[in-house]
């Protein structure tokens, strides 16, 4: 019998933003409930208003703190021993742990979907915050200390990204040599068949999908990093896929194909925060 694990990872060090913790915990509130899939909350340290500035090591925020936390998700899940994982982030690290583990558990027969508006490839040289490292990484790549935990890269052409946008000067860079195939998807171009004829041309049996919330039209999905108020200049191209596009795209993959990983991460609760906000100020509640 399949045994399905679902991990709460709250991981909001690897983003440098506390509201990825906050994410993660309504993410969990919100998935459906299954009392055959156990829960596991990743004991992620809290941020505070004395932690909330993280310290750069060797060109990475917190790389110390947010590879420990990776190291937590990899022995907990190791411990399960599942055959199937859910993971609620926080930021994109927190696929680091498990799709590593299911590309030791199923090999070559393991295919990466990765629905995602960035290629998160990136290296401490370019950019300090893991989160935008974590397929670097997993490809043996990427930061170098979170790297050394990959015991076995994916290899290029296991990976499809879905919904991908323009790259920045640096990222294009570093792509080829990677040796991914990509390509720029506005929402009219992201084609179930396409991916499909991916799957079948590769002999792919299993598949691990990765889906950050900032691919989707932030016109059309409120609450990710491309709504951040306050904000107008992100210096990154947003999200084009539309929400019910997802929903479709996700839903068919799952009927077809046999889909052993799903990740959800980036979700960004401005107004909830807002309102907590709100109540934390209001003394009735204090």
């Amino acid at each position: 019998m399949s045994k399905t694990i679902r991990l709460s990872i709250p991981d909001w060090q690897a983003g440098n933003n506390f509201v990825y913790y906050f994410g993660a915990q309504l993410l969990n509130w919100l998935a459906p409930k299954n009392q055959n899939q156990k829960t596991i909350q990743i004991p992620i340290v809290a941020p505070t208003k004395d932690n909330s500035k993280l310290l750069p090591e060797n060109g990475v925020t917190a790389q110390s703190i947010v590879k420990r936390n990776v190291e937590m998700a990899t022995k907990i899940i190791n411990k399960e021993n599942p055959d199937k994982i859910i993971t609620l982030g926080g930021n994109c690290l927190v696929s680091q742990a498990p799709f590593n583990y299911l590309h030791e558990k199923y090999g070559d027969k393991l295919g990466i979907i990765w629905i995602d508006a960035h290629p998160d490839i990136s290296t401490p040289e370019i950019f300090p915050n893991e989160h935008a490292m974590v397929l670097g990484n997993l490809l043996g790549k990427g930061d170098p200390q979170l790297a050394k935990l990959v015991k076995h890269p994916l290899a290029p052409e296991s990976i499809l990204y879905v919904g991908l946008q323009e790259l920045t000067p640096d990222e294009k860079d570093i792509m080829p040599s990677l040796g991914i195939n990509y390509q720029i998807e506005k929402n009219d171009q992201v084609d179930v068949d396409k991916i499909e004829k991916w799957i079948e041309k590769n002999g792919f049996e299993k598949i691990a999908i990765h889906f950050d919330l900032d691919v989707l039209d932030p016109n059309l999905f409120f609450d990710q990093f491309f709504n951040k108020p306050g904000v107008s200049d992100y210096g990154v191209s947003n999200g084009d896929l539309n929400p019910d596009k997802a929903i479709s795209l996700l839903s068919t993959l799952e009927n077809d194909t046999e889909v052993v990983g799903l990740t959800i991460a980036e979700y960004l609760p401005w107004s909830a925060l807002k309102l907590r906000e709100l109540m934390e100020k209001s003394q009735i509640f204090n």
